[in-house]
């Protein structure tokens, strides 16, 4: 059975979601990221895990998945914007939100924007805490030059995916060899689709990111867990440290994993997720570091 079972139009374009836990629950929503990514991929785990404990709402982002593409160049602003929309069509009033990367960039833009639509926010890697990449001239210049579609045909093969994956790990023998498949049939879909291409004609600028939250960060009022990997070549971890004591009500969950915690080590994730979405009562400000072990 597909992972997306449900539909709904979002902006005259069909979205594919998944409404998985109790029905009477508090919704969660979970955002993957962009590239190589959609909703199954990065938070299968998770709703296996917490399907009797959570109400997990999980779409497909635009042009991901089951779900139809914006067919341009697109923001942070129009994602967040589309998200808003969504929760509109599925009859969600307001909810948590769980993100990674750029779906983590999506949260805390929503955050920030509605915050009556958002209860508490779960940034894991999340895009939108720097204002620029690593080697960030060499980066534009490479994703107007369409670099990416040589990246897309790499990750079909067997042997380069496993090793793109690897990247993205802390720890490359947790790569199985159902992550690398699942991988390059993504890279296959996503050569075609070429969705991360559209975010990155918005976003990427020759002075920076046009999807840079940090400045915003201290107007941030909900409880805020950022969960972040010790070895996240993405997003580095001291972007998560600098915006967590930025946020009057956040902390920071250091794991010993990559980019895709959850999908690397779901055992410490899911527990980790659960607890701070069902804690009663708000914890005081904290913007100190715990770290999860192996």
């Amino acid at each position: 059975m597909p992972f997306a079972d449900r539909f709904a139009t979002v902006q005259g374009r069909r979205t594919g979601y998944v409404d998985e836990g109790p029905r009477d629950g508090f919704p969660v929503l979970l955002l993957h990221g962009g590239g190589f990514d959609h909703a199954e991929l990065t938070w299968r785990l998770t709703v296996r895990d917490l399907r009797h404990r959570l109400r997990m709402v999980v779409p497909d982002l635009p042009g991901y998945g089951e779900s139809e593409g914006f067919d341009g160049p697109h923001s942070l602003a129009d994602l967040g914007a589309w998200l808003v929309d969504f929760m509109d069509i599925v009859g969600i009033a307001q909810a948590d939100v769980a993100g990674v990367s750029m779906g983590g960039g999506m949260a805390l833009w929503v955050a920030l924007e509605h915050p009556d639509r958002i209860r508490r926010v779960v940034p894991v890697g999340a895009y939108g805490l720097t204002d620029r990449l690593p080697f960030h001239a060499i980066s534009a210049r490479a994703a107007r030059a369409g670099v990416l579609g040589l990246v897309y045909a790499a990750a079909k093969n067997s042997t380069l995916a496993r090793i793109g994956l690897g990247a993205s790990y802390g720890n490359r023998l947790r790569v199985t060899d159902t992550a690398v498949a699942e991988l390059r049939a993504v890279a296959r879909d996503q050569a075609r689709r070429r969705t991360f291409d559209g975010f990155l004609a918005a976003e990427l600028t020759p002075e920076g990111l046009r999807g840079d939250l940090t400045a915003r960060l201290p107007g941030l009022q909900q409880p805020v867990l950022f969960i972040h990997g010790s070895a996240d070549r993405v997003v580095p971890l001291r972007h998560a440290r600098s915006a967590a004591a930025l946020i009057p009500n956040a902390r920071l969950e250091v794991m010993e994993t990559g980019h895709w915690p959850m999908r690397e080590r779901a055992d410490l994730f899911n527990p980790m997720l659960l607890r701070f979405l069902t804690v009663q009562g708000v914890p005081a400000r904290d913007a100190g570091t715990v770290a999860t072990k192996t």
